[in-house]
């Protein structure tokens, strides 16, 4: 639809049907959307060697110090914005817009300018050793400077999904992973540029994604109009902004300094080939988390929208319905770990004498001995934000990812060796789920108090409805 009607189907459609409608094109477009680094992997694998994959690892905690930016302006705009149309409230979505778009370019550049000053530096802090780090430094001075068209294929394409338009933000994801994917073969396999090859062509494929995302407004197809003048900071929503944006924000930046401190710890105990390993694991882990936050952007609009014009029993239904999915999916993706591992270090290395494929299958079994459970963990931390509670969802995250996987992390590999790195991801898992088990089911409470008064209230408004 073009008009601002398409909103009320999020009160009106069936919850398992615009679970399926918001939940599949996110889903498809995040799995291609992930393609970019794993691809990237797989033909730096094949053409450059284990070297190549090493690189990306370590620059992976700089691009999550992109994603985590990324995340507090999208997602902390979109929940804001999903309230407010519930709310029928379109003037403070289209501040909400034009601030958003505002923020990704100005953030975007200043950590541009940062990162490729201090490069070297980051990437030493990172986990780079000395054989690593000008592979690295190659590609990441490429990736940076691609940051503003990063920030804008993701984060606008976040507010198209939040306004009820699913599918041109699939379609956005999916042109931008293929062609990235074509530039990869002819930069890397027809032209041989190796990690410059790899590089670029992620840098085309999210300018692709970020033009055709921006022909979307350009075009008035949006029902949330991107008016220049709202190009800015609005008083009073920005904090709002950053407060809701705040768990996707910090947990992010958590990421990024686990990921360095995995790479540290990979390389003090196994070498460069234990970071090349976790190059590996860390691109299944992209397929797996791929679909449990298109799962999760799917609930968003589903949710928030429903919070905001209190139809409680349809958030509830949302919530259900979205655990179930993640728990199916996780469940299967553990089956393929446990029984193929091979196979998947198979699609990122051709040397079946390589040094990976000797430690890899045993360690990305260790790694996912919790897969089911963790589509659960994310799912339930991310309700928490969309419906107005980021302090919660925060709490949970800071849990998992602070309080028992960082300690972890940092103890048992002096006593155990390399196997406490694979190790001290599912010991993590165990202590989250003990405490958002108890999050939830005090939430579950909660709404069925706000069912019931729901519930009362359409009643007493039928019955003293005025006769036609």
């Amino acid at each position: 639809m073009k008009s601002r009607e398409q909103t009320k189907e999020l009160e009106t459609l069936p919850v398992s049907r615009l679970l399926f409608k918001f939940a599949v094109p996110a889903m498809t477009g995040t799995f291609v959307n992930s393609m970019y680094n794993v691809v990237d992997r797989m033909f730096l694998g094949h053409y450059v060697g284990e070297m190549g994959i090493a690189a990306t690892t370590v620059v992976m905690p700089m691009m999550m110090i992109v994603m985590a930016v990324g995340m507090l302006i999208a997602f902390g705009s979109n929940s804001q914005m999903s309230i407010k149309l519930g709310e029928k409230n379109y003037d403070e979505a289209e501040k909400l817009l034009g601030q958003g778009w505002f923020m990704f370019v100005v953030t975007s550049l200043l950590i541009t300018v940062f990162s490729i000053w201090n490069m070297d530096a980051l990437l030493t802090l990172f986990g780079a050793s000395e054989q690593v780090l000008p592979y690295a430094r190659t590609y990441a001075i490429i990736i940076m400077l691609g940051n503003v068209v990063h920030e804008i294929s993701f984060g606008a394409n976040n507010f198209v999904r939040g306004e009820g338009n699913p599918r041109f933000a699939m379609i956005t994801m999916i042109i931008g992973g293929i062609v990235n994917i074509i530039m990869d073969y002819i930069f890397i396999v027809r032209m041989g540029w190796g990690m410059e090859g790899a590089a670029w062509a992620t840098v085309i494929g999210y300018s692709c994604s970020a033009f055709w995302v921006l022909s979307y407004y350009l075009r008035g197809k949006s029902v949330v109009k991107l008016k220049f003048s709202n190009f800015k900071l609005h008083s009073g929503l920005v904090n709002r902004v950053m407060v809701m944006g705040s768990p996707s924000f910090i947990m992010n930046m958590i990421a990024s300094v686990q990921a360095s401190i995995f790479n540290n710890q990979l390389l003090k105990f196994g070498g460069d080939v234990a970071v090349s390993t976790m190059g590996v694991i860390m691109s299944f882990n992209f397929f797996w988390l791929m679909f449990v936050i298109g799962m999760s952007q799917g609930m968003q609009p589903v949710v928030g929208y429903n919070y905001g014009a209190q139809k409680f029993d349809r958030v509830k239904r949302a919530l259900y319905g979205s655990f179930a999915a993640v728990t199916v999916m996780c469940t299967v993706l553990f089956v393929v770990v446990q029984v193929f591992p091979e196979y998947i270090f198979k699609l990122f290395i051709s040397n079946g004498e390589s040094s990976i494929m000797k430690i890899g299958p045993k360690a990305i079994q260790d790694v996912f001995i919790l897969l089911p459970i963790i589509g659960y963990l994310v799912i339930c931390a991310n309700y928490f934000q969309f419906t107005g509670r980021p302090m919660v969802s925060l709490a949970l995250t800071l849990l998992r990812q602070v309080v028992f996987l960082i300690p972890s992390l940092l103890i048992l590999p002096k006593y155990i060796g390399i196997l406490g790195v694979w190790y001290s991801l599912p010991l993590a898992d165990v202590g989250a789920l003990i405490f958002t088990l108890y999050f939830y089911i005090k939430e579950l409470k909660v709404l069925r108090v706000l069912i019931a008064e729901q519930r009362a209230k359409e009643s007493a408004a039928v019955l003293f409805a005025p006769a036609a």
